[in-house]
């Protein structure tokens, strides 16, 4: 996908870098996946050669007339205003009216449009949000909703997405903008890239961890996690983990607790875990067949596992479902 970020003068810090980090990470992790879609190409584009962001930092852009008419997406990240009016007055500035021409122009090409807390306003001026839901910063919500009046506001929404243009609310939604679009190409790599950044419904770091991750350390460590995981619905046990892998039980319960700080039953149970929490995410599968797959003989033993373990029920897993996966559009 090709992809325009557009920032002006005084671009938030935060939201820009973040929707840049996330293409960045999703591209960075590519090679991981046994089916992997094309990379993101990302530019960053303005109405001239630079700009300077809310802090101050220079940062070079392309000209947005430099740009082909292809782009698949374009981006316009927050701009770090507090005023509603100064706002306003931006975005309705003759200095404002090419990008506007632009996107409306972007709009009746095809192109996917999207943006994050005040950058949704540059969308609601241009007319694209015009009969569609979108949601804003919650704090913008009553002065959008009475200068865009053919637009339906839902700001108690972190991201709406529609037929229209994607948006969505202040700050952290930045991520789930850009998750968002990872997610409609690939949602097993949308679900690695939030847990690498640490996005998402999570309390703790513990339900962020990727097993084969912490097990590249130790060599021993490593190959046992593989094992495992290509093995993961069938039963087995340690004494067979270890002849497998020409070492002995005890070797095998050092080498976890040392590079992992638990038993290798424990790892397993983590490794069965992780799967099972995608299924339930990613998944309309039942609780009995997630378990199959991952190698528990009956449900039971599952929501027992994810209550001791994860402090939650299974329901409650399923019901976490991050507000970057794709649900469809309206």
């Amino acid at each position: 996908m090709d992809v325009a970020v557009f920032v002006v003068d005084g671009v938030a810090d935060f939201g820009f870098t973040a929707v840049l980090e996330t293409f960045s990470t999703a591209n960075g992790l590519l090679p991981g996946l046994e089916a992997p879609p094309e990379p993101w190409r990302v530019r960053t584009v303005s109405l001239g050669t630079s700009v300077r962001t809310g802090h101050g930092h220079l940062v070079p852009t392309i000209p947005l007339d430099a740009i082909e008419d292809t782009i698949d997406l374009m981006i316009v990240p927050a701009v770090e205003i507090f005023d509603a009016r100064q706002l306003i007055e931006l975005v309705s500035s003759p200095a404002s009216s090419h990008v506007l021409d632009r996107i409306s122009t972007m709009q009746e090409k095809g192109s996917q449009l999207a943006a994050a807390c005040t950058g949704t306003f540059f969308l609601a001026e241009a007319g694209v949000l015009d009969g569609y839901r979108a949601t804003t910063s919650w704090f913008l919500g009553p002065v959008f909703r009475r200068r865009y009046p053919n637009v339906e506001v839902h700001e108690n929404l972190t991201l709406c997405r529609t037929s229209g243009a994607t948006t969505a609310g202040a700050a952290l939604a930045h991520l789930d903008l850009a998750l968002s679009y990872v997610a409609g190409v690939s949602p097993t790599l949308a679900e690695l890239v939030a847990r690498y950044m640490m996005v998402g419904d999570r309390v703790t770091q513990g339900e962020c961890v990727v097993p084969e991750i912490i097990a590249r350390g130790d060599s021993l460590v490593a190959a046992f996690e593989r094992w495992a995981r290509d093995r993961l619905a069938d039963q087995f046990s340690m004494t067979d983990v270890a002849r497998e892998l020409g070492t002995t039980t005890r070797s095998l319960q050092r080498a976890t607790q040392a590079e992992l700080g638990m038993s290798p039953r424990d790892f397993v149970d983590e490794i069965r875990l992780d799967r099972a929490t995608r299924l339930l995410r990613t998944t309309t599968l039942t609780v009995d067949a997630i378990a199959m797959k991952v190698g528990y003989l009956n449900a039971g033993t599952l929501r027992a596992l994810f209550k001791r373990r994860r402090g939650r029920s299974i329901a409650q897993v399923r019901a976490s479902r991050a507000s970057w996966m794709p649900t469809g559009t309206s």
